[in-house]
């Protein structure tokens, strides 16, 4: 019985590895008829960019990260392994930015066009150290500014409790308005007395109509 339990557990090892192997192998890298060049982009800092992170070109999955390094100046250069061909226009665009919402970052190249409002652009003429920008996350932005704003947050929590307990105790002109029933009661008489005056209108058109048709004729 043991043996038999040892002998499937290989089977299964053995099958895992061959889907493995299929996989990163045959359809891997390795017989892959894509053929890659490199693009390299400068960016001010890269935000938890990560190597294998997504690169798309108007939205076409085209390359992913292969490189980051970080310059002399504390730029950061990133080198991308491009398999799609494009044509890149002198008004592109390259920027960092998250996936989704909740994180996830990726690298979006708009190549530009060769005419915009009647100004024609030239060709970029090469791919290395292009200027790219960082779109911050926009979770972390909400952080940064709560923290920078934590003492107005906690003072505007504060009067909004004590603004909530004067009403509650009906201390103020708007507690009163809130808690007693006097504007119901206006309202109801005013609706009511709209409610008379249209009627009245309704009864009173014949006779407005015969005056108007009386004043005509002469």
């Amino acid at each position: 019985m043991k043996r038999i339990n040892e002998f499937i557990v290989g089977v299964v090892f053995i099958f895992a590895m061959t889907v493995l192997g299929y996989f990163t192998i045959i359809r891997g890298e390795l017989f892959s008829d894509k053929e890659y060049y490199e693009l390299s982009v400068i960016f001010p800092d890269v935000e938890s960019l990560s190597i294998g992170n997504k690169v798309l070109v108007n939205g076409v999955e085209s390359g992913t990260v292969e490189s980051i390094e970080l310059l002399p100046d504390a730029k950061v250069l990133v080198r991308i392994k491009m398999f799609i061909s494009f044509t890149l226009y002198e008004n592109y665009k390259i920027m960092l930015k998250n996936q989704t919402a909740i994180g996830g970052r990726i690298i979006v190249i708009n190549p530009g066009e060769f005419e915009t409002e009647g100004v024609m652009h030239d060709t970029v003429g090469s791919y290395k150290n292009l200027h790219g920008l960082t779109v911050g996350d926009p979770l972390t932005k909400i952080s940064e500014i709560i923290d920078e704003n934590r003492g107005d947050l906690r003072e505007a929590i504060v009067n909004l409790r004590e603004f909530s307990e004067k009403i509650n105790k009906g201390d103020g002109t708007i507690a009163k308005l809130v808690n007693e029933d006097t504007i119901h009661r206006d309202t109801g008489k005013l609706i009511e007395e709209l409610r008379d005056t249209i009627e009245d209108s309704r009864e009173q058109a014949p006779v407005t109509s015969f005056i108007r048709a009386a004043l005509t004729a002469f």
